[in-house]
């Protein structure tokens, strides 16, 4: 679907950060992704692709509790070097963002990396949601 693949182009053009984006649908399948030109993967894409099908069966879980908390909007992972996000688009597909997490300016005692843009981020995925 084209909606989809604006949505990924409309992610690496947001933010420099952005390392890697993908869609997969409800079985961890990636139908579409865009990969940043001069990044190099920490992760494989076959592991990539099993982090995916568990994504998806957590998000599966997360909705037994949706009457009680509300719908699930994100989720944020935050390693070292990257953070990983996936976001549900639909029933059938799943957003996934790897983002670097390195600090942009070197900092005295422990870094947790710089924070994720999520608001800006979200903005985009309603409005390619909301007009295609």
């Amino acid at each position: 679907m084209e909606k989809y693949e604006k949505l990924l182009n409309m992610l690496m053009d947001f933010n420099d950060s952005i390392r890697f984006a993908a869609i997969c649908d409800r079985n961890g399948k990636i139908e579409w992704h865009s990969k940043r030109n001069n990044v190099k993967n920490l992760v494989p894409l076959e592991d990539t692709k099993k982090t995916l099908e568990r994504a998806v069966a957590a998000w599966q879980e997360r909705t037994k509790i949706t009457n009680k908390v509300g719908k699930g909007l994100y989720v944020i992972a935050a390693y070292e070097k990257i953070k990983r996000i996936t976001i549900p688009l639909d029933t059938n597909y799943l957003l996934f963002i790897s983002i670097d997490n390195t600090p942009l300016k070197a900092s005295k005692g422990k870094s947790y990396g710089h924070l994720v843009e999520m608001g800006k981020i979200m903005s985009i995925v309603d409005f390619v949601r909301e007009n295609q």
